[in-house]
């Protein structure tokens, strides 16, 4: 990022802070929920205050909304430490000790990391916000020229823009997913991985806890296991038997389950809602994310989750032998992921067919379990291959049951540091056709940055065009890590190419 680039993100973030009433230097995520109590409530309390001032902003609509639920998880993962440890006493006596200290400091990574993913998507989504509401469209155009964010994003402000001014509620909420897919996907999915792989297996048994238990705190909107129960389908003879649980088919730190959730629930049911309910809406928006939170606490829901336990169980028996599906087919939002090695065809426009999307999906993701790296190609027009070794890849339509636009790929977990990333930034430079002496302004930028705390920031290079496709690499940077996140991301005009 340019000296002007990051003067520019910086004077927009300070904006935002200062609307939101949070004092920067003491926004300490590893100094856990209660010292930053303040600060969290702010942070909901803003996106509602921007939702209420302009109601095209569906996004930080969204993130007032469901700010309980996380709220109140921030209050129960500093609760459950000590009464974990005093019932484990209570029982087991002083030789649990021991274990029971490492369980509150691991319960301190996750409660710290949920803190970290807060910040990081403040100072990415609240920048960009601030910019629009002050300045309009050209304050965002402003940050693309500047390379702090790439076309897709560009291009989600202006669909939320010209959706104002033509008062299209569609071409808002295509802006305002894009949004959310940037959030969850660029931002927040490798947190998420960093608990799932911490101290295995006890990430995985954390974070789907956290999928059985979490309810979302935007009225009418499902858990994970309402939606996606895992099922239990036995092929007999003469009979197909089906039994739901109450348990979750997936898990919420995994992108390819967790987007499902949203593209499939948590989105359209959030959009009814506003949209159907606005003075609903309004008044919970309006309303402190501290007040809004009581009744989000586990102890609160407990007897709910009992009964939830005990009631979502359902039993099917249809007959054999007839070819007919089962009344409750299991769900499986991970393993239609999988994947090896992988090759994308983008020689021609894409359909929703030929990229393999099903008809109730606007996206298609390719990940392995824990994101184990496979080999990917993307074959380009005028005979161009891209390669790599990828961890994810992501196929989205913007436009809901229209043919795909985008293609993101991401890298393995690990980030590379400074050098690494110009290495890689120089020789994709070198490869696709954009000037070599970006990757060394990159790094003289880096470089004078060196101890900021400042926050979460993307810069793209953007090499020729490629046929039809649109090329770009984005580094994402977690100062606080000091590692950095190289990304490919393609995309293409939406109105090219046979529909499905």
């Amino acid at each position: 990022m340019s000296v002007e680039a990051h003067v520019v993100k910086e004077a927009w973030l300070d904006r935002a802070l200062q609307s939101a009433g949070i004092d920067r230097a003491s926004w300490w995520p590893a100094r856990g929920f209660a010292a930053n109590r303040r600060t969290v409530e702010a942070v909901y309390d803003y996106y509602g205050r921007l939702f209420l001032q302009h109601s095209h902003l569906e996004w930080a609509g969204m993130a007032s909304l469901i700010g309980p639920s996380f709220y109140a998880g921030f209050k129960d993962l500093g609760f459950l430490p000590d009464t974990a440890r005093k019932l484990a006493m209570a029982v087991f006596g002083r030789p649990i000790r021991h274990l029971t200290g490492y369980s509150v400091a691991d319960l301190g990574f996750y409660a710290t990391t949920f803190l970290r993913m807060q910040k990081k998507i403040f100072e990415d989504q609240a920048t960009m916000h601030e910019a629009y509401v002050a300045g309009g469209l050209p304050k965002i155009q402003e940050l693309y020229q500047l390379r702090i964010i790439d076309v897709a994003t560009l291009e989600a402000w202006r669909d939320i823009d010209r959706g104002l001014t033509t008062n299209d509620a569609t071409l808002i909420a295509r802006g305002n997913r894009t949004l959310l897919f940037r959030e969850q996907f660029d931002i927040i999915d490798r947190f998420y991985l960093q608990m799932l792989r911490h101290d295995r297996p006890e990430g995985m048994l954390f974070t789907y806890l956290l999928t059985l238990v979490g309810a979302p705190s935007i009225p009418g909107v499902h858990s994970f296991p309402e939606r996606f129960p895992f099922a239990l389908v036995a092929h007999l003879p003469r009979a197909v038997i089906s039994v739901r649980t109450p348990l979750a088919n997936g898990n919420i730190a995994v992108f390819a389950n967790r987007w499902k959730l949203i593209e499939d629930d948590t989105l359209p049911k959030y959009l009814a809602f506003v949209r159907e309910h606005a003075d609903e809406a309004r008044k919970l928006a309006g309303t402190p994310v501290s007040e809004r939170a009581v009744g989000q606490r586990l102890l609160d829901r407990a007897g709910r989750l009992i009964t939830g336990a005990v009631t979502r169980w359902d039993v099917d028996v249809s007959a054999g032998g007839t070819g007919g599906v089962s009344a409750i087919p299991p769900t499986k939002p991970l393993t239609e992921a999988l994947t090896e090695d992988r090759t994308i065809d983008l020689t021609s426009p894409p359909s929703r067919d030929s990229a393999g999307f099903d008809p109730d999906s606007d996206s298609k993701v390719w990940m392995n379990p824990n994101r184990r790296p496979f080999d990917l190609r993307v074959l380009l027009p005028d005979g161009r291959v891209y390669r790599t070794q990828a961890a994810e890849a992501v196929m989205l339509s913007s436009t809901p049951v229209s043919n795909p636009d985008r293609l993101m790929v991401q890298p393995p977990a690990a980030g590379l540091d400074a050098d690494a990333t110009q290495r890689l930034i120089a020789e994709y430079a070198a490869e696709w056709g954009f000037p070599a002496a970006a990757a060394t302004d990159w790094r003289a930028g880096v470089d004078r940055r060196v101890g900021s705390d400042r926050s979460y920031s993307t810069h793209v290079f953007t090499p020729d065009d490629v046929g039809f496709v649109h090329l770009e690499f984005q580094v994402s940077h977690h100062v606080t890590e000091g590692t950095f996140v190289v990304s490919t991301l393609f995309s293409w005009p939406s109105t090219v190419g046979a529909t499905a």
